[in-house]
């Protein structure tokens, strides 16, 4: 009991702390008073000290199974694995909240240090921001979903972690999506500041372009994880379903993608200021709202909570952001319009302005669909959309942008003219190289005709770019020093990586959608089948016990293999089932097989799959986040907007 008083008091003196912050961050920054300022940036520290002391508490009360607390005995039991049980810390509504918390208060205080160089007015009013957003989560964790509330009586044993939840996915895939719903707050947080602060330079994104970086990557990889997760254990065959959570962690991740395309064109050009400005915002408020949505249980999906007290606190919480940054917005509008000529439609600008158009269009497309339900409610009559409509809607949409991938990177800044077509010959060639092959092949699926001669397209622009700077580094100083130019600018050159990892990723993803096999049987032992090359014998079915559940086995045999599907009972939990799948995974497919029954007979029933090039999505994931981190560790991005610009109030 002794550690739910040590983390409430620790919340409070947060909450109290985040509550200073904001306030003397904002007097401090309007009255440019370098101390208060500083006294203030300091006062967010603290707050993140007090956050981390709560977190450690609630670690360790869950890792000692102090059952006095409610949220221990909700969320673990003495059968738990270890590893669970420390996960368990961000398993349920308030530790995510307070992980959610941890995480912003962390990389807010990191953000802050390096801050002062943007001018005491901007760093002030970024820490007013992040201490404002801190203190938000901090009201719900202290008044509304404290993790450390007491039971009257404790209870010998807890009520145990949710069957979905026990499984190693539990240990990288909430932690990492939560990281990056956190990391959203920062590039926000500095672009507001800059807002308030009267500046629309390009320094702001410098400071904070790490930031968007590894939110747009934690992003990346919570999604992709989550896929990895959902394809293993939830047992339908998939991996992606256009789930409503699935889809507010999406849009942020789009946002970011424009956002950092365009900001480039800010950077080189001093153009699309305000449209920079509303991408991080807009980005912001979709983390907003798919918190929302994941918190408040408005929207029935397998990842929301139930419906709780919370959601109106973040409801409205969203409403402040929505009307903060709309006000904002238009009060310095008139000063971020560019005093420049339009971009010519084909040039590098132009497509990253129509890549950053059809990326947007996605997120409208994605939103409506995942708010159909919300506003057809309204009016008497529910209506939810299905994967087909994601898939016409956004599919088209999605294309496009590829395409633009490919032709993007080879157009020059200000305007290709007559030089477009022999800019773009290679990627032309391989999309018709690959077409032809794929006709050749007797594919003729027009989907597949279209995307995959793009994914080539792409695949080509990023090897000319590679050839051409070892080409130029073997000119200037021979063989020996041939990748030299891409140590140098390892930021243009990363981006191409994850281009190629985007690819990978693009192929998989269109593989396993256009090409996946099915088939429904039921065996008895001995029996086989057949599907997409492979041949499969049910050997029979076996019931096992585990520590803390059991297990119906069946044994399917093909090769020298055997992959045992199974349907686990956790009796412990009221008698919650749960698929155990079985998959055979090799670089060109995997064999998914899902045990739905067994009967008194001996017979069992199976989902077979042939899922084509699964592994690729995974693998593609790993080149891109390793393009990003290769292309940033180290690299100075000089801002080469000036250094000081005002912006001007509309009139």
């Amino acid at each position: 009991m002794i550690l739910a008083y040590i983390g409430s008091g620790a919340l409070l003196a947060a909450l109290v702390m985040g509550g200073f912050a904001t306030l003397l961050s904002f007097w401090a920054g309007r009255q440019e008073n370098a101390v208060m300022i500083q006294v203030g940036r300091r006062a967010f520290y603290a707050v993140a000290a007090m956050v981390v002391v709560a977190s450690a508490v609630l670690e360790t009360a869950l890792l000692t199974h102090d059952f006095s607390i409610a949220y221990v005995v909700e969320h673990t039991d003495l059968s738990t694995a270890t590893p669970l049980v420390a996960a368990a810390f961000y398993g349920g509504q308030e530790g995510s909240l307070l992980y959610w918390t941890l995480i912003l208060c962390v990389l807010g205080s990191a953000s802050l240090l390096a801050s002062a160089a943007l001018g005491l007015r901007l760093s002030a009013y970024a820490a007013g921001i992040l201490a404002a957003t801190a203190t938000f989560f901090l009201v719900v964790l202290v008044l509304v979903a404290s993790p450390f509330d007491v039971l009257s009586l404790t209870p010998p044993d807890g009520l145990g972690l949710n069957p979905v939840l026990r499984d190693g996915g539990m240990l990288i895939h909430p932690p990492v999506v939560l990281a990056g719903f956190a990391s959203f707050a920062i590039p926000f947080s500095f672009a507001a500041a800059a807002l308030l602060a009267n500046r629309s330079d390009a320094a702001w994104i410098a400071h904070t372009r790490r930031f968007a970086l590894l939110a747009w990557t934690l992003q990346s990889a919570g999604l992709v994880l989550g896929m990895w997760w959902a394809y293993h254990v939830l047992g339908w065959g998939g991996y992606w379903g256009w789930d409503p959570v699935e889809n507010v962690a999406l849009m942020p991740w789009l946002a970011t993608t424009a956002y950092l395309h365009s900001s480039q064109v800010q950077e080189r050009r001093g153009r699309l200021r305000a449209w920079n400005f509303g991408l991080v915002i807009l980005a912001f408020l979709l983390v907003v709202f798919g918190t929302f949505i994941v918190r408040s249980g408005v929207v029935p999906s397998v990842h929301t909570f139930a419906v709780s007290a919370i959601g109106p606190w973040f409801f409205a919480f969203l409403f402040i952001c929505i009307v903060f940054s709309g006000l904002l917005l238009a009060l310095r509008a008139g000063g971020l319009k560019s005093t420049r000529e339009p971009a010519a439609a084909v040039s590098r600008e132009g497509t990253f302005v129509l890549q950053n158009l059809l990326l947007i269009g996605v997120v409208v497309v994605v939103l409506w669909g995942t708010i159909l339900p919300l506003v057809s409610g309204l009016f008497g009559q529910e209506r939810v959309v299905g994967a087909s409509y994601y898939e016409r809607a956004a599919g088209p949409l999605l294309v496009g942008v590829l395409a633009l991938m490919a032709a993007g990177p080879l157009l020059p800044w200000r305007k290709a003219g007559k030089q477009a077509g022999r800019a773009l010959r290679w990627p032309v060639a391989a999309a018709f190289v690959t077409l032809a092959l794929m006709l050749a092949a007797g594919v003729r699926f027009v989907p597949a005709l279209v995307t995959m001669p793009i994914a080539g397209a792409v695949l080509a622009t990023c090897a000319v770019e590679f050839a051409r700077a070892m080409a130029r580094g073997r000119r200037q100083a021979g063989w020996a020093n041939m990748f030299a130019p891409l140590a140098r600018r390892r930021r243009r050159y990363g981006a191409y990586l994850a281009h190629v990892g985007l690819v990978v990723v693009v192929v998989g993803v269109a593989a396993s959608h256009f090409w996946q096999l099915e088939k429904d049987v039921t065996l008895r032992p001995g029996q086989q089948v057949s599907i997409g090359g492979y041949t499969l014998t049910y050997s029979g079915s076996d019931q096992r016990q585990l520590a803390d559940h059991s297990e119906l086995v069946a044994a399917m045999s093909f090769g020298d293999q055997t992959l045992e599907p199974a349907r686990a009972t956790y009796a412990g939990l009221g008698g919650q089932s749960l698929t155990h799948v079985a998959i055979s995974t090799t670089a060109t497919a995997d064999l998914y097989v899902i045990l739905v029954g067994t009967s008194a007979d001996g017979s069992a029933s199976f989902r077979v799959l042939v899922n084509p090039l699964v592994s690729w999505i995974w693998a593609g994931a790993i080149v891109i986040i390793l393009g990003v981190v290769l292309g940033n560790v180290g690299e100075r991005a000089p801002v080469r907007a000036p250094a000081l610009v005002p912006v001007r109030a509309a009139s």
